[in-house]
């Protein structure tokens, strides 16, 4: 079901990473804790993951190398990927294939080394672990075996993190693609006013909630004064922008839960909920009195506008908003026809008598 306010996407986008806490900059605290329980069980001070570039970026399992660099670490264990099998070496110094090419390379002394190789379910090769102690040593079997089923544990760590991440990854893309349909089917593309039909939509709900609850709510109807004559004389993207203004001045005066649609040309609405007539009213003066302040640029020089706003209150037995604003409009109408830059509350409306400066009338005293 559709909703307002509309949703917004880094709100969203938000609360996916926070609930499934994937992306978040500590979500290797759980591989470090791996690494150290593998170097508890085999007793060896130095344990790693190298991985491919894909993954070392994300992905930690590091124990006893915190102190050197962890490009240097993932370069030099890298050459333990040649091997598609496990693997363990007593004494590195009597291999040239792990002395060689360590020139400028900063790395603890170590002379043991054993790995196996992390692979997906399908077999496919993506790091190896390894383990290295500073003394020549042999591994035995069960320290092997050991290695491996550890092997197995960080695979299906990765995959698993790895699959999270492109889930989120989709996730988040989705609430964008739902924002950015939720825009196209309610939002006026200029002014990021509702549109006319979400206006209605939103407006009926609220007129429900008026009559389910008893509160209170209110109809604005807002016309720019002389807008034809804006369009002729300054050109019609400059008419654009005093609308589009018009609209970021409306809503700076209102409440995130007060609806704004454009209806159609330069004739907007707005529904304040819980506010009679009177209240209305005075918002309504305040959104004149803010238009009517701002500067337009024009080719002869800065120019302002000025808004007609006619304010009604709907009854309990109206079927629809429609009704509302036939008579918000009919108000509209009256501050037009008694000289425009003014708020004209609708007669039904007698009671609402605002005590504000500016001119606020109720259109029967107009007539």
């Amino acid at each position: 079901m559709i909703s307002y306010p509309p949703p917004k996407f880094e709100e969203q986008k938000s609360e996916i990473l926070q609930r499934y806490q994937i992306l978040c900059e500590d979500q290797s605290v759980g591989a470090l804790c791996l690494a150290d329980s593998i170097a508890l069980a085999l007793r060896t001070p130095f344990v790693i993951a190298a991985l491919n570039r894909r993954y070392r970026s994300w992905y930690h399992c590091e124990h006893g190398f915190s102190a050197y660099p962890a490009a240097d670490l993932q370069s030099y264990f890298a050459r333990m990927h040649l091997s598609q099998s496990r693997f363990d070496v007593s004494d590195i110094s009597e291999e040239s294939f792990f002395s060689s090419h360590t020139a400028g390379l900063k790395l603890p002394e170590f002379k043991a080394v054993a790995g196996v190789p992390l692979m997906d379910p399908n077999g496919k090769r993506f790091g190896t672990l390894c383990i290295a102690y500073p003394e020549a040593r042999d591994f035995s079997e069960s320290e092997l075996n050991l290695l491996t089923s550890f092997g197995q544990l960080v695979s299906n760590d990765i995959c698993m993190r790895s699959a999270a991440r492109y889930a989120v990854r989709d996730l988040v893309e989705l609430e964008q693609e739902k924002c950015d349909l939720f825009e196209l089917a309610t939002i006026d593309p200029l002014t990021k006013a509702l549109n006319r039909r979400a206006f209605m939509r939103f407006s009926e709900r609220e007129l429900n909630r008026f009559k389910r609850d008893n509160t209170r709510m209110s109809a604005l109807m807002l016309d720019i004064d002389h807008f034809k004559q804006v369009n002729d004389v300054h050109g019609h993207a400059v008419g654009d922008r005093v609308l589009a203004k018009m609209v970021s001045v409306a809503a700076s005066v209102l409440r995130q839960e007060d609806l704004i649609g454009r209806l159609g040309g330069e004739e907007f609405a707005i529904v304040l909920v819980d506010s009679d007539a009177e209240a209305a009213a005075k918002v309504a003066d305040r959104i004149r009195q803010a238009i009517k302040q701002v500067k337009f640029p024009g080719e002869s020089g800065p120019f302002n506008v000025t808004v007609s706003i006619g304010v009604s209150e709907p009854f309990f037995a109206e079927p629809s908003i429609n009704e509302v604003l036939e008579r918000a409009d009919a108000a509209l109408y009256e501050a037009k026809r008694t000289g425009r830059d003014r708020v004209i509350v609708a007669p039904e409306n007698l009671y609402a008598q605002p005590s504000t400066s500016g001119p606020v009338v109720n259109r029967r005293a107009a007539n």
